[in-house]
């Protein structure tokens, strides 16, 4: 459950998010969204498709008055490819990852996001892969595509297997999505835990509460003789993993 706050604080935090963080925050997002959009192209995608969006990441943290603790990136290889798998807690896991994991890496996001003005396009731009939730076909499609890149040496991909944010900062059912790409690939599977996120901006509120998010990447999980006999043995592994700091 998420912490209680004073109210004094809590009126505080509201008018800090509405005067300060929010018009910050546009720009900010629209510098970096730009900035990615010109060069991404020019200098390719191995440094303008993470450096801009790490930079982001970390301003917006800072803004936000949330402390970031990392743990773990010593237990993967910047250069090699994984499918990390995270739990979800709030939007605020998407900068925590953006600016700490040291990794190149791809989103799976859904399709929605590419609606939003800039950022969608910026998404796009960088290689990241949209999925329709609402629909198995075109959903395994883009799983199809996220192996394709995987195949061809493309980075790593990041998934949340929970498939949205928790409501009560509760971990969910796991889908089969990620391992199924690990099995056909035997790439190793990096379980990721958040911590905080939930208290810092949990689904439905509007305004973000300062605290500290803290992001444990678990060592890899050898996936060389992972089948379909063993699959659901693995996500309930990798599920258990992650749990087990929360």
């Amino acid at each position: 459950m998420r912490h209680k706050i004073n109210p004094i604080l809590q009126i505080l935090a509201i008018i800090y998010h509405i005067l300060i963080f929010l018009p910050i925050a546009i720009i900010i997002t629209i510098t970096a969204s730009i900035s990615i959009i010109i060069l991404l192209p020019i200098a390719g995608n191995a440094k303008w498709g993470t450096y801009p969006a790490m930079l982001w990441a970390r301003a917006l943290c800072a803004l936000s008055l949330v402390r970031v603790k990392i743990q773990g990136n010593e237990n993967i290889d910047p250069k090699a490819s994984y499918i990390f798998v995270a739990n979800h807690q709030s939007i605020y896991d998407i900068p925590l990852v953006y600016g700490w994991l040291n990794n190149n890496f791809k989103w799976i996001m859904k399709k929605e996001l590419r609606r939003l003005p800039v950022i969608g396009k910026t998404c796009e731009l960088m290689g990241h892969i949209f999925i329709d939730r609402s629909h198995p076909m075109r959903a395994k499609q883009s799983l199809e595509v996220a192996k394709k890149n995987l195949k061809q040496g493309e980075s790593s991909i990041f998934l949340f297997p929970e498939g949205t944010r928790t409501r009560n900062g509760k971990i969910q059912r796991f889908k089969r999505g990620a391992f199924t790409i690990a099995r056909d690939l035997h790439l190793p599977i990096v379980p990721v835990t958040i911590i905080g996120a939930y208290d810092a901006l949990p689904k439905g509120l509007n305004y973000i509460t300062p605290g500290t998010i803290q992001m444990i990447i678990h060592s890899p999980v050898d996936t060389t003789h992972l089948n379909d006999e063993n699959l659901n043995e693995m996500v309930d592994k990798v599920k258990n993993t992650i749990e087990s700091k929360l």
